[in-house]
C-alpha cells in the first residue's frame, strides 16, 4: 500500500477561491506564506519549457533543477498559489494534472533548523488542521548531482487522499523542499521515476566544485 502524503498542494486543492479573472487565492497559502521563505526563479526562457532547467534563487541560496524526460517546468502556472516553480507532464497542466512536482524553500528559524524539526513541524500542522492521525515515514536517501543528500519521506494520514513523496535538502540557512503530489496511487508509482530525477539534479549553485562531482546525466533510481 502506498503511504498517503500531505503537502501544500493538498490544501490548494481543496482550500481555494476563484475569482471573476479565473485567479485562485488559497487559504493555506496564507497561512504557509508565514513559514516559508520567498525565493525567485530564473531560467532565461519561456514560461514553460519542455525537459528544462531552472535556477531558484533567494536570499543565501541558490540551487538548480531540471525537468524529468516529457514533462514541462512552468514557473507561472502556480505564482497565483505560492509556487514560483512547478513541474507536470505534457499534455497535462498543473489545474488537472494528476501528478506535479513543486518546489519550496524554507529559512532556518530558531526551532526549525535540520531536516527533522521540518518533519515533526509538518506533522504539528497536519494533526492541527484536521489529520489527526497523520504520521511520516523516512524511505531512502538519494545523492544529488552536487553530491547533496535529498531524505526522502512519505506522509501517512492525509484526510484529502493524495500520494504524495518529499525530498529535503539541507543547505546552509535553508531547507530545500522538492514535492511529488498526484491524485491515485497508480500515479503515484508512474511518476516517482519522474520525482526522483528532478531530485538528482539538484546543484547547489552556492557549493565549490568539488573533483568527487560525478558527470551531469539524465540518469535516476528506479524503484
Amino acid at each position: 500500500m502506498t503511504p498517503v502524503l500531505f503537502s501544500l498542494r493538498t490544501l490548494l486543492s481543496s482550500n481555494r477561491i476563484r475569482f471573476s479573472d479565473g485567479t485562485f487565492l488559497s487559504f493555506s497559502t496564507l497561512h504557509f506564506a508565514l513559514l516559508l521563505s520567498a525565493f525567485s526563479v530564473s531560467t532565461g526562457f519561456a514560461e514553460q519549457i519542455l525537459e528544462g532547467y531552472s535556477v531558484v534563487r533567494g536570499k543565501d541560496f541558490a540551487f538548480e533543477i531540471k525537468a524529468p524526460r516529457r514533462w514541462v517546468l512552468d514557473n507561472e502556472a502556480a505564482r497565483d498559489q505560492g509556487l514560483n516553480l512547478v513541474f507536470y507532464p505534457t499534455g497535462t497542466d498543473w489545474e488537472v494534472s494528476k501528478a506535479v512536482i513543486y518546489v519550496r524553500v524554507r529559512s532556518n528559524e530558531p526551532t526549525i533548523r535540520n531536516i527533522e524539526d521540518q518533519v515533526n513541524d509538518t506533522l504539528r500542522n497536519l494533526r492541527n488542521t484536521g489529520s489527526p492521525n497523520a504520521t511520516a515515514k523516512y524511505v531512502k536517501t538519494l545523492t544529488t548531482q552536487d553530491a547533496s543528500k535529498g531524505q526522502i519521506y512519505y506522509f501517512a494520514g492525509d484526510k484529502f487522499g493524495n500520494f504524495e513523496a518529499t525530498a529535503y535538502i539541507q543547505a546552509k540557512g535553508s531547507i530545500h523542499f522538492i514535492t511529488l503530489s498526484t491524485r491515485d496511487p497508480e500515479s503515484f508509482q508512474q511518476a516517482l521515476p519522474a520525482f526522483y530525477s528532478v531530485v538528482t539534479s539538484y546543484e547547489d549553485l552556492t557549493k565549490p566544485p568539488t573533483i568527487e562531482r560525478e558527470p551531469r546525466n539524465d540518469s535516476f533510481p528506479r524503484t
